[in-house]
């Protein structure tokens, strides 16, 4: 995603080498703060172009101006939705006692409200502090308009570059190749994909390009004739906020109880299957496609790219922990297998930053009583939960995110406890290793799975720590008892 704000010429990142992170200097820091501020504004990419990089104080007022005269729209259209919802109140309800008739909603009176409405994107109003302002844009970055789509089974030619300008050299190649085929016209239903070779951190390592070719036509030796497999795909339209509709599409899968995310199979469900990215994470499953292809590179065409996740029906099932026989000779720790099911943890989170630590958040927890509070209502023997992950906002603020927490199916009265100040995340169903270990041992996952053969599947944003006995806290090294007490991990993989 910061890859976006690069080609944005947003910020600038440097490399180190031997390191897969970008990193960036203070100024640029700085920056992606601004940005991510302006983002939650719900100011789009290029007014923050105008922004940040025009020294002109009336362009920079003007494009405010712009952005509130949309809001007075919304509050307006939100406001006349609160009037006849209130008068279907009040109407339902004085007719409470007798059959309900819902003519009431054809009234005269309501079509003509309902005609003042303008087909504008709803919105909220908040406070102005930073914590409000990260709610309010969980709202309001929420997709709409998510499509379900299938694509079916196509011979594609591939062409894959790897170096600088990787995307456009690739892209470049293909439209040749398009060309010099007159394959627009030799086929009428010809497609056109993008896919990124990224790992989970963002690192790139090529790109890759497909058009859709009959099955019988050869292609040159820099390109590879591939069978593309197709299957069922989320997909939404790729516009200027591309980062925030791959996070939205995620988002949407996490809490759709139709469909999953799909890591079974192949890489991108192609033939001869693509190889695996020998980085963290391994590579994104995810494509591009590039519609109206006979159209994209006209100036006064609006392009139209789709964005396009791998999923597959949702079905509940039996969670069975199966051992994995010889693991602790393997990685030095017993682990076993799951397939889990969708679920919500609930609790307390904390982005760390800088010197912040763990260890300081988790003390913050037990003085203020938020430990307390998730002991009470959790379960007999379900254990306390750690996520650390990575999101947009932590990204931003220079750090990553942890969160103390429960399991919703651990929760003793999950009404009451709900009346806390709760961060609340729903997790993706996936295949997980639940790796056991002691509060002694050193402990890490990132470096122990790929021990046993097994990748991390790039889409869960973390790794859980579980602990039992619900004394999360660093244990004190004289106690034999508690340094022995057990803990497991919890490491999703593809």
């Amino acid at each position: 995603m910061l890859r976006y704000y690069e080609q944005n010429g947003l910020i600038k990142s440097m490399r180190k080498e031997g390191y897969s992170y970008r990193v960036y200097d203070e100024a640029n820091l700085k920056r992606l703060q601004q940005v991510i501020v302006l983002r939650k504004l719900q100011i789009p990419i290029k007014q923050i172009c105008i922004i940040l990089n025009n020294p002109n104080a009336s362009e920079v007022v003007d494009v405010f101006k712009k952005n509130i005269q949309e809001l007075d729209s919304e509050i307006t259209a939100l406001s006349t939705i609160k009037i006849i919802l209130d008068k279907f109140v009040i109407e339902i309800e004085e007719i409470a006692n007798l059959n309900l008739d819902l003519d009431f909603i054809s009234a005269d009176s309501v079509l003509e409200m309902t005609r003042s409405l303008s087909l504008v994107q709803k919105n909220v109003k908040e406070s102005i502090t930073m914590s409000h302002l990260l709610k309010a844009a969980d709202v309001l970055n929420k997709l709409e308009n998510v499509r379900v789509v299938y694509l079916p089974p196509m011979t594609v030619a591939s062409f894959y570059f790897s170096g600088e300008n990787s995307e456009e050299k690739a892209w470049q190649a293909m439209t040749d190749f398009v060309k010099q085929n007159n394959l627009i016209d030799a086929k009428p239903d010809l497609r056109v994909f993008k896919i990124a070779h990224q790992n989970a951190t963002g690192n790139n390592f090529g790109d890759e390009v497909w058009v859709s070719i009959p099955d019988t036509l050869a292609v040159p030796s820099a390109f590879h004739k591939k069978r593309f497999l197709g299957g069922q795909y989320a997909a939404h339209v790729l516009d200027n906020n591309g980062f925030e509709v791959a996070l939205g599409l995620q988002d949407w899968i996490n809490e759709s109880e139709k469909y999953q995310y799909d890591f079974d199979g192949n890489l991108i469900r192609v033939d001869p299957p693509m190889n695996e990215i020998d980085s963290f994470g391994g590579m994104h499953l995810d494509l591009y496609e590039v519609l109206n292809f006979n159209n994209f590179q006209k100036s006064d065409f609006e392009n139209q790219i789709d964005y396009l996740t791998p999923i597959k029906d949702y079905i509940i099932s039996e969670e069975i922990l199966e051992e994995i026989p010889g693991s602790k000779e393997k990685c030095g720790f017993k682990a076993s297998i799951i397939s889990k099911n969708k679920f919500r943890i609930l609790g307390f989170t904390k982005i760390i930053r800088g010197d912040e630590s763990v260890e300081g958040f988790i003390e913050e927890v037990r003085r203020d009583g938020r430990l307390d509070i998730l002991n009470n209502f959790r379960k007999p023997g379900s254990p306390i939960l750690g996520f650390g992950s990575h999101d947009l906002d932590s990204q931003m603020q220079g750090g990553w995110r942890y969160t103390i927490c429960l399991a919703e199916s651990d929760i003793i009265d999950l009404k009451a406890f709900m009346q806390h100040n709760l961060y609340i995340e729903k997790i993706d169903a996936s295949r997980w290793l639940i790796f056991e270990y002691t509060k002694a041992d050193i402990f890490d996952d990132h470096a122990v799975c790929p021990k046993l053969g097994y990748t991390w599947n790039g889409i869960i944003s973390g790794s859980f720590t579980a602990t039992p006995d619900g004394r999360i806290w660093k244990p004190n090294p004289r106690d034999e008892a508690e340094m022995t007490s057990v803990v497991y991990g919890w490491y999703p993989i593809k």
